[in-house]
């Protein structure tokens, strides 16, 4: 009891305020604790989401232009065969001929994944394999006015003949038996009179070329997966075929987390200006040069991959998806992810 004239609490009154504040600090530190989390796992699907817009980006616009400033005619072989992965089965029935824009192989089992080439001047890492100039008797090249756009002398380059049939069109002009030269050395590549026009192609920043183009192999990586990634995953990459030696470059990520990337292509056949089958990876085997660039109308593309990290107190709605016909089985404490993408190869007929 407190006597007359004496400050301060009496200890039941001291042990309630304890306990009062106790139970205030830890419901606070509890909502803390929860809103760190939710901060966390929102700003990795943030991150998630736009890693995913990025790299699938790349991987669209590659396949868009798959074929751009590729040879129809006058290549008689490349050393492409020794290449990295799964480099002979992408090459179609053989090297001689004129290299196909795209070419795949499909995936085996639940979380295997579809394998794509894409073949273009452009698909490099180099900054010359995305320049190109007209070429006049002379010779006479277009000057474009930025560093990112003009061509050094040094830039390793092929140059192509437009032609005028099928049997002519986009003919690699050769000299002595060699497919390239340098920007500087364009002299006798030039057409033979002022009524041609040649197109050059920026290939490589330097060096000799064992393929007279770019060579792009997309796949799915489960060698460097970061530790976020649910079990089963791998990072889908681009890797470039190198000119020097033919070995895969080092893989460059595009997106991480990834279960399943599954292709399909949709064909006209017939040649009635029509969609008349839509096949799965494997539909390009065997499919000529010539062939694909008739038939491929539109190549569909779908990646399932999970935003954030498991959380344990999420349930995704199922533990199956369908991925272009295949069902993925999936961990349903991972935020999955179906992207759709629909792209059309504009490149390969001009």
């Amino acid at each position: 009891m407190r006597r007359r004239g004496e400050n301060g609490f009496t200890l039941i009154e001291v042990m309630i305020t304890t306990l009062i504040l106790v139970i205030v600090l830890g419901a606070a530190s509890t909502l803390f604790v929860n809103l760190m989390r939710a901060y966390k796992q929102q700003s990795k699907i943030a991150e998630t989401s736009m890693e995913g817009l990025l790299g699938l980006e790349i991987l669209r616009q590659d396949i868009q232009h798959a074929g751009f400033g590729l040879p129809w005619n006058g290549v008689t072989g490349t050393g492409e065969a020794s290449a990295g992965v799964n480099a002979t089965a992408c090459n179609g029935p053989s090297v001689t001929n004129p290299p196909r824009a795209i070419g795949s192989l499909a995936g085996a089992g639940a979380f295997a994944s579809d394998y794509l080439v894409v073949r273009a001047a452009n698909v490099g890492m180099a900054a010359a394999c995305r320049k190109w100039t007209p070429l006049r008797l002379g010779p006479t090249t277009r000057t474009w006015g930025s560093p990112l756009e003009d061509m050094v002398p040094s830039d390793r380059v092929i140059v192509l003949s437009p032609g005028l049939d099928n049997t002519t069109y986009r003919t690699l002009v050769t000299n002595g038996g060699v497919f390239s030269t340098t920007f500087g050395s364009l002299a006798t590549f030039a057409p033979p009179d002022a009524n041609q026009t040649y197109v050059v192609y920026g290939i490589n920043d330097s060096g000799t070329l064992r393929m007279p183009f770019n060579r792009a192999d997309y796949y799915v990586d489960t060698t460097s997966v970061p530790v976020h990634c649910a079990p089963n995953t791998g990072v889908l990459v681009k890797a470039v075929v190198q000119q020097g030696d033919g070995t895969l470059s080092q893989p460059y990520p595009l997106l991480d987390c990834v279960a399943s990337v599954k292709y399909e292509y949709r064909l006209d056949t017939n040649a009635d200006g029509t969609v008349d089958l839509t096949a799965d990876a494997s539909a390009l085997a065997g499919k000529t040069a010539d062939e694909i660039r008739v038939q491929l109308k539109e190549v569909r593309v779908f990646v399932l991959a999970h935003e954030g990290q498991r959380d344990a107190a999420y349930t995704h709605n199922a533990s199956t998806i369908n991925v272009a016909g295949t069902p993925v089985n999936v961990d349903v404490h991972y935020r999955w992810r179906l992207y759709a993408l629909t792209v059309q190869p504009i490149s390969m007929r001009d």
